[in-house]
């Protein structure tokens, strides 16, 4: 009877010390680091989509706590807030950097701490250390805009290129796709300019071109589009006929009342979700849940890059199928979504 009794308490205090290590294993620290916030729409809500995802994780058994570092753009800054984040013993380091090289000392020191460590968004490109990339299919962005605005404005059309960050890679990826557009339309660039992601600047830049006297058909921007044609307003510039791409509820409703009764400007909303941060750490949770990923699922197997499709592409023609969730968006906010750690498992681990 006693070794029965002494038995059965020692299943019941195994069982405890089981429940308690799984308990344990599955909280998660999470860092989020993040080259800029403030100023940023597509940023805030970046954070945003993180911790709706982490909060969600709870469904699947996980604790996720999250904890957010922002650099300003200062690579100096970003090293130092990454080393803390190492030496406090993170669990997962979740970069969306200020640039795609110089961290792998950095990299390579987390990952000797245990630290899972995912770039997202900004595509990390660094061949010689082994992390996973996860971001939006930013080449797409730029090359189905280009290719619609020549479809739109005709071959040989004259455009102005307002690109966003130089040294980003994001924008360089999709510059890449616009300049392949630009190319296979022929169309003729008579402007250039930097908005960095910047309102304020996007404004700005598009009226010194405007006050410059350069003719064009349209606008290839990269997001901000918005605030560009506030500038056709404040000087009394006619609009183009095409200008885009931007995914904000204010430029999707502008488009919308733009064009209410009938063609005045052809335009182009493409889906850059900031939900891929969140897409991200759900990759993570189904590795520290041991699932290895499917053979193929890399876009650039060399620096293991996994590249998201956008999922929404709105133009004139298409308005009446978006405009209920156009009309429903606050006005700074951008289309979102993120996949779920179900999402992912099914369509990316075995």
């Amino acid at each position: 009877m006693r070794k029965a009794i002494a038995l059965s308490m020692a299943l019941v205090l195994a069982l405890f010390v089981f429940t308690a290590s799984a308990d344990a294993a599955r909280t998660i620290r999470l860092a989020s680091h993040n080259a800029v916030i403030e100023g940023n729409p597509y940023r805030v809500r970046y954070e945003a989509d993180i911790q709706e995802a982490a909060a969600a994780a709870a469904a699947h058994g996980f604790n996720v706590s999250y904890a957010s570092f922002v650099s300003n753009w200062d690579a100096s800054v970003e090293a130092q807030q990454i080393q803390n984040s190492i030496n406090e013993g993170y669990d997962i380091i979740l970069s969306n950097p200020v640039a795609p090289t110089g961290m792998d000392p950095l990299i390579e020191r987390a990952q000797d701490a245990g630290i899972l460590w995912i770039n997202a968004d900004c595509i990390y490109t660094s061949t010689e250390v082994d992390i996973l990339n996860i971001a939006t299919d930013q080449y797409y962005l730029g090359y189905h805009t280009g290719t619609y605005a020549g479809r739109v404005l005709g071959r040989g059309s004259k455009v102005v290129m307002l690109a966003a960050m130089d040294g980003n890679q994001a924008n360089a990826d999709r510059q890449a796709g616009f300049a392949k557009a630009i190319e296979e339309w022929e169309l003729e660039v008579v402007a250039t300019g930097n908005h960095d992601w910047n309102p304020t600047l996007s404004q700005q830049v598009m009226t010194e071109i405007l006050n410059s006297g350069v003719q064009f058909d349209g606008v290839l921007i990269s997001q901000t589009a918005e605030n560009a044609l506030s500038a056709f307003d404040a000087t009394g510039t006619p609009y183009p006929k095409f200008m885009g791409f931007n995914d904000t509820g204010e430029w999707m409703q502008r488009m919308i009342e733009l064009n209410s009764n009938g063609r005045k400007m052809d335009f182009m909303v493409l889906s850059n979700p900031p939900g891929v941060g969140g897409s991200a750490l759900n990759f993570g949770l189904n590795i520290l849940l041991g699932k290895e990923l499917k053979d193929g699922v890399y876009d650039d197997p060399s620096i293991r890059s996994i590249l998201l499709p956008s999922k929404i592409w709105f133009t004139f023609d298409s308005i009446p199928q978006y405009e209920e969730m156009a009309r429903a968006m606050a006005p700074g906010d951008a289309i979102t979504y993120w996949l779920t750690v179900d999402e992912v498992a099914e369509q990316y681990f075995n």
